[in-house]
C-alpha cells in the first residue's frame, strides 16, 4: 500500500485510522521542520514509536526514575551495561532483577505514547508508509497498542492544548504555591472528580472554581503541586512530573486558574535560588543593594585604615563580618557578578550556546578564571532559568548569599530564547 503525502491534506488522525482498518503491517514515517518521528505497526496495532530529536522526557531510564521504579545509581550501572552488550536497556533492567518485566512494560508504553500525543500538534509536515511483512520489537515487553483509544485520547488533548497554552504561553515561566502552608486533599471517589471537571473558558477569570471545596484536588493536580518550588521552570516540572508532558500542563493551567499557583517575580525567583542550599538569612545585617556613591569612599576609607597599623579599629573592621567585608568586598564581588553576567550574554549572542556553569565559561574564554572566582578564591555559580541568566556568590563563610546575586535577560529573541543552539552571530571576512 502506497501511502505518503501532507498533513495539510490528510490529518494524522486519518493516517493511523486507515493503517489501522486495513490491518497493515510496516513503518509510518512523519518529518515536519523540527523532527523526524517513526510509528511502528503489526497488524494496524502500534508497537514502538521513535524521535530522531528525541525529548529527555522520552528515555525510557527518566520514566522508570521518575516513577520511582529505580534510583539513579541503578539507572547509571544499566545504561553501563548498555554500552558494553548493547542490549535493549529494558532488558538490561529485567535481566539483574533491578524492575519487574510490567513495570518496564508501562513505562514502554508511556514512551511510545508520549511521542505520538506529540505529533498531534503538528500543524504540517510529510508522511510515509512503508508495508513490510514483519517489524522487529520486543514481543515479550511491547504489548501491541489499539489506534482507537490513541485517536480519541489525541483528538481530545489537540482541543484542550490552545486553552492550556493561554494560561501558559511560555514554558520557562516560574510557579509558586500561592499559600505554601495550605493543605491539599486529594478527590478519592467518582462523585469528587465530577466535582472537580475542569471547564476551559476564553478568558480564565470566567473558569470554574473547582467546586465547593477549594482544598480538594485531583490526583495529578497533586502530585504536580508538590513540584511547583519557585525555582523550576514549566519545561523542569515536565522533566520531573510522572505524567505525561499534557496532563502536566493542564495539572498547572487548573492549579493556576483555581488560585492555587502563581506565576513567580524575578525577584522571587532570585531569592528562592540563593535559598537552595540555606535558608535566607533576613537578620544579616548588610547592604540590600549595592550603595553605589559609597562604594569609592569606602574604598579609600578601607585603604586608608588599613595602612594605620595601630589604628584600634581596625581588628573590627577588618574582621571576616566587618565594615570591608560587608561593604568593599561585597561590592568587588558584586561587580564581577556583573561581569559574569555579561560575559555570559556576549557569549551567546556570539556562539548561540549560553554557558550553563562558570567553568564552561571560563573553557570557552568568556572570562578569565580570576575574575570567575569571588575575593575569597571560591568559584560562583550561574544558573539558567528559562529566558534570564542568574549569578551568584557566597559570603565569606561560603555559604550563598541572598544579597549577590545577579540576573538579567538572555539576548534571544523570537520563539527560541534560552537555551541557544547556534549558529549565533556570524562574522564575515
Amino acid at each position: 500500500m502506497a501511502l505518503e503525502g501532507t498533513l495539510r491534506d490528510f490529518s494524522f488522525a486519518d493516517i493511523l485510522q486507515l493503517i489501522s482498518l486495513q490491518r497493515k503491517t510496516g513503518v509510518l514515517t512523519l518529518k515536519n521542520e523540527g523532527d523526524v518521528v517513526t510509528v511502528s505497526f503489526l497488524d494496524g496495532k502500534i508497537i514502538a514509536a521513535s524521535s530522531l530529536n528525541q525529548h529527555p522526557q522520552d528515555r525510557l531510564g527518566l520514566i522508570l526514575l521518575k516513577q520511582g521504579a529505580l534510583d539513579e545509581a541503578a539507572l547509571e550501572a544499566a545504561l553501563r551495561r548498555q554500552e558494553e552488550t548493547l542490549q535493549r536497556l529494558g532488558r538490561i533492567l529485567i535481566d539483574h532483577a533491578v524492575v519487574s518485566s510490567d513495570v518496564v512494560r508501562g513505562a514502554l508504553e508511556q514512551q511510545v505514547l508520549q511521542i505520538i500525543y506529540r505529533v498531534f500538534r503538528w500543524s504540517d509536515g510529510e508522511y510515509h508508509f512503508s508495508q513490510e511483512t514483519d517489524v522487529d520489537f520486543d514481543r515479550d515487553l511491547m504489548v501491541p497498542m489499539v489506534v482507537d483509544s490513541i485517536i480519541m485520547e489525541g483528538a481530545r488533548m489537540t482541543d484542550e492544548w490552545p486553552f492550556i497554552e493561554q494560561r501558559i504561553p511560555d514554558r520557562s515561566a516560574v510557579f509558586r504555591k500561592v499559600d505554601p502552608a495550605r493543605r491539599l486533599e486529594v478527590a478519592e471517589d467518582r462523585d469528587e472528580l465530577e466535582m472537580l471537571g475542569f471547564a476551559f473558558t476564553d478568558a480564565p477569570e470566567e473558569a470554574p472554581r473547582g467546586g465547593t471545596d477549594e482544598d480538594l484536588v485531583t490526583p495529578a493536580q497533586h502530585m504536580v503541586y508538590s513540584l511547583v518550588n519557585g525555582r523550576d521552570s514549566v519545561d523542569e516540572i515536565i522533566l520531573r512530573s510522572s505524567l505525561l508532558e499534557f496532563e502536566t500542563c493542564k495539572a498547572l493551567a487548573e492549579l493556576l486558574d483555581r488560585g492555587h499557583i502563581r506565576e513567580a517575580t524575578p525577584g522571587e525567583i532570585v531569592q528562592e535560588l540563593s535559598a537552595e542550599h540555606i535558608p535566607v538569612r533576613s537578620s544579616r545585617v548588610g547592604l540590600g543593594s549595592v550603595p553605589w556613591l559609597a562604594i569609592p569612599f569606602l574604598v579609600l576609607l578601607g585603604i586608608s585604615l588599613t595602612l594605620v597599623s595601630r589604628n584600634p579599629l581596625n581588628p573590627e573592621i577588618l574582621s571576616k563580618n566587618g565594615l570591608w567585608t560587608r561593604y568593599v568586598v561585597r561590592g568587588q564581588s558584586w561587580f564581577r557578578l556583573h561581569g559574569l553576567v555579561e560575559a555570559c550574554k556576549t557569549t551567546a549572542i556570539l556562539s548561540g550556546v549560553v554557558p550553563e556553569s562558570v567553568e564552561e565559561l571560563v573553557s570557552v574564554g568568556g572570562v578569565p578564571r580570576s575574575i570567575a572566582r569571588d575575593p575569597w578564591g571560591r568559584a560562583y555559580r550561574l544558573s539558567v532559568r528559562g529566558h534570564r541568566i542568574f549569578a551568584m556568590g557566597n559570603d565569606a563563610d561560603g555559604q550563598p548569599e541572598p544579597r549577590l546575586v545577579f540576573s538579567d535577560t538572555l539576548p534571544w529573541e523570537g520563539p527560541n530564547q534560552g537555551r541557544g543552539t547556534g549558529p549565533g552571530v556570524v562574522l564575515l571576512d
